[in-house]
C-alpha cells in the first residue's frame, strides 16, 4: 500500500513541477522580473526533485532479498542528498542574478499579468500540498517529505514574489523584486539544510525519536510472557524500519 501511493504521489509532483516549470518560463520571458526568476530556478529544482524521488521511491519499496537483506530503502536518503546539491547550485546562480540587477537596475513589464498567473500556479501548489500531506501520513516516505519541502517553500516564496512585482510595478520601490529573489536565495540554502539534516540522520542510521522507541517497548511487552525489554535499537531506511532488542523471558517455559 505505501510503495503504491509513493508511486503515485510522485508521478502526480513530476506532473505538477513540469508544469509550474513550462508555464513560469514562459511568465518570466514577458516580465523579466527576479522574482520571477527565482521561482522558475525553484520550479526547475521541484522538477529534477520530483524525477529523483519518482525513480527513488520504487527502488526503495523493492523487498529485501540475498543481495541487500536490509532491504534498499536508503535510496530515498540518497535521492535527498541529490536533491540537496541541486537546492545549493540554484540558491547560488540566484545571488548571482540578485547582485547583477541590483547593480544594472531594470523595469519589469507585464506586471499585472505576472501576478494573475503567479496566482494561478499558488493554487495548483496548494492541491499538491495537500495530496503530499497525506501520502506522508500514510507512508512516512523521506523522499515525499524532501519533495514537498520543496513545494512548500515554493508556495510561500511565490507570495513574496508577487508582492515584489506589484511594489516593483506600481511604487517606486523598484528594487523590491530583487529583495524578493535575494529572499528566497536564502530560503532555498534553509530548506537544503532541513533536508539534508533528514538524510543524515538516516544515513547514519540516527535511533528513533523517543515517542515511536516508547511505543515499540509498550507493544513487546503486551504478550504476557515477556517480562522486559532491554538493549532496544531502530534506524529508519526509507519506508522500512528495522529493530533489534533483547526479551527477558519466564526461566521456566520451554526453548518452543
Amino acid at each position: 500500500v505505501a510503495a503504491r501511493i509513493t508511486r503515485l504521489i510522485t508521478t502526480t509532483s513530476g506532473c505538477v513541477g513540469l508544469l509550474c516549470a513550462i508555464g513560469i518560463w514562459f511568465v518570466w520571458q514577458e516580465s523579466h522580473s527576479v522574482g520571477i526568476l527565482s521561482s522558475l530556478v525553484h520550479s526547475a529544482l521541484d522538477l529534477f526533485g520530483a524525477i529523483s524521488s519518482f525513480f527513488a521511491v520504487r527502488y526503495a519499496a523493492r523487498p529485501p532479498d540475498g543481495e541487500y537483506r536490509f532491504g534498499r530503502g536508503k535510496a530515498e536518503s540518497f535521492s535527498a542528498v541529490f536533491q540537496v546539491c541541486l537546492i545549493v547550485l540554484g540558491a547560488f546562480h540566484l545571488i548571482e542574478e540578485v547582485f547583477h540587477r541590483v547593480s544594472h537596475p531594470e523595469a519589469l513589464t507585464q506586471g499585472g499579468f505576472a501576478i494573475a498567473m503567479m496566482l494561478v500556479f499558488i493554487a495548483i501548489t496548494i492541491w499538491l500540498l495537500i495530496a503530499q500531506s497525506w501520502a506522508i501520513r500514510a507512508t512516512g516516505s523521506i523522499a515525499v517529505r524532501g519533495d514537498r519541502a520543496h513545494y512548500l517553500a515554493d508556495l510561500l516564496a511565490n507570495v513574496f514574489v508577487i508582492l515584489g512585482i506589484a511594489l516593483s510595478s506600481f511604487t517606486a520601490f523598484v528594487w523590491a523584486d530583487a529583495a524578493v529573489g535575494g529572499l528566497r536565495a536564502l530560503w532555498l540554502l534553509w530548506t537544503a539544510f532541513k533536508i539534508a539534516r533528514l538524510a543524515w540522520a538516516q544515513l547514519m542510521d540516527q535511533e528513533l525519536n523517543p515517542e515511536e522507541r516508547a511505543l515499540i517497548t509498550r507493544l513487546a511487552l503486551q504478550d504476557p510472557k515477556i517480562k522486559a525489554v532491554h538493549d532496544l535499537r531502530t534506524r529508519a531506511s526509507g519506508p522500512h524500519i528495522h529493530i533489534q532488542m533483547r526479551l527477558d523471558l519466564d526461566d521456566a517455559i520451554t526453548l518452543s
